[in-house]
């Protein structure tokens, strides 16, 4: 099988043994735990990717947990710190990462890295494939580039074995870019450990054109931690659904533009306090997440955040001087109301390298300048920067426009067809090019 595969594949895009083995990897529910998946979602797809990865003539180079000591790191998001600490051992065994290669060990200068993420958002969307259309979770975020990219550096190996040993091509299958992980345990773990490369391709949906910009996202958490009461007697308790909803729009109305103005972006997200219609609830809290193109936008709006706060402190007593019911939620604002962040601290990615572009190019790979236009979003790429590297995100379809992170998420085999020809292309070329 593995031969019809890579023979069929150096005359067009993904073969049909290819798109069994996406339809087989977006069969395993690898919803991130992060996002109420199991906790060995990635493990199982890890092998289903690994037995076809075999098939194809890859060599396995890494596969393993992260260490754990990665979770005490002041950059990884409190979520992950939470689902982990529910039992680490199972946390760590049902996430690890994977590494295979073409061609055999290189140094960074001769070395490209493909990446793609393996877990998924939830829910778990089982695959369909209506015509040439494939439906389901991971058909454009992350698994159906992952395979594309996989299928063009085997047919690349098979169109001139004589790739191995001038340079080595790998794919790394990573956990941990979903539900606000932001690649702590993933991608950062490679690239700690040296799996880096002279060019890094994050396969990420970017309509097979090349972002090297990426944003970064910090998530403030407001929490108010008052005293409840029944609607027979609503003064006497602390209403943090009427402080955590005027929060909401006050921030929405003047954070938001200020974020706008820097290139920044401001979702007022997640509010919670209670389900039932007799109480006032005294505690609940409001999250934000604020995605930002450099450090420097990311601490200006977290101090601006902080006076913000403050204003609308303020600006509360005013609109409620006279509300009898909302007395004790202004008279006590500053004791009940706390700000913490749940990610904060993160790096951004904004490089340029002049010869790598030109190898994107002639693989038919145009630059789009995401930072400049702001359709730039944040991903792992974000720790891949370093001395000698060039990291773009790349890959087949778009976030919005196939729905991904929706119930509607898909990809046309056309995309995947041409993104895997692409690769099949930047392989050659980087060979071209390095040696």
């Amino acid at each position: 099988m593995a031969e019809t595969a890579r023979t069929t594949r150096t005359e067009g895009g993904l073969a049909a043994a290819d798109l069994q083995w996406l339809t087989e990897l977006m069969a395993v529910d690898s919803v991130s735990p992060l996002e109420g998946g199991p906790m060995d979602g990635a493990a199982r797809a890890q092998r289903v990717f690994l037995a076809g990865a075999a098939e194809r003539g890859f060599r396995t180079a890494l596969h393993g947990p992260p260490a754990a000591e990665l979770l005490e790191r002041p950059e990884v998001p409190a979520t992950v710190r939470e689902v982990a600490g529910r039992d680490l051992s199972a946390f760590l065994e049902g996430q690890p990462s994977v590494v295979v290669a073409h061609g055999s060990p290189q140094p960074q200068e001769r070395r490209l890295v493909v990446n793609f993420h393996m877990d998924t958002v939830g829910p778990h969307v089982p695959p369909r494939l209506e015509g040439r259309v494939l439906h389901g979770r991971g058909a454009v975020d992350d698994k159906g580039p992952g395979v594309a990219a996989a299928a063009g550096v085997a047919a690349a190996f098979a169109e001139d074995p004589g790739l191995d040993g001038r340079i080595e091509v790998q794919i790394a299958s990573v956990p941990g870019e979903e539900g606000g992980a932001m690649g702590t345990y993933g991608t950062r773990a490679l690239i700690d450990a040296g799996y880096t490369g002279r060019l890094m391709v994050f396969a990420e949906p970017t309509g097979n054109t090349f972002m090297d910009g990426c944003t970064a996202a910090m998530t403030p958490r407001i929490t108010v931690t008052g005293q409840d009461s029944t609607d027979d007697h609503p003064a006497d308790g602390h209403n943090a659904t009427v402080l955590l909803g005027f929060l909401a729009d006050f921030l929405a109305r003047r954070l938001g533009p200020l974020a706008h103005g820097m290139g920044a972006k401001l979702c007022v997200s997640g509010l919670h306090t209670g389900n039932a219609h007799n109480r006032v609830y005294g505690s609940g809290q409001l999250l934000l997440n604020i995605a930002y193109p450099a450090t420097e936008q990311a601490e200006l709006l977290a101090a601006s955040l902080e006076v913000l706060i403050e204003e609308a402190r303020t600006e509360f007593a005013h609109l409620h001087a006279h509300d009898p019911f909302s007395r004790r939620t202004v008279k006590d604002w500053r004791r009940i109301v706390r700000l913490d962040w749940l990610k904060q601290g993160l790096p951004t990615l904004n490089n340029r390298d002049p010869e790598a572009e030109l190898l994107l190019n002639e693989a038919g790979f145009l630059r789009h300048d995401g930072l400049a236009d702001g359709s730039a979003f944040t991903c792992d790429a974000i720790w891949a920067p370093g001395p000698g590297r060039y990291v773009v995100a790349c890959g087949p379809g778009r976030l919005d426009a196939n729905g991904a992170h929706t119930a509607d998420e898909f990809v046309h085999l056309d995309d995947l067809d041409t993104y895997a020809l692409r690769i099949k292309d930047l392989v050659h070329a980087f060979a071209a090019h390095t040696t």
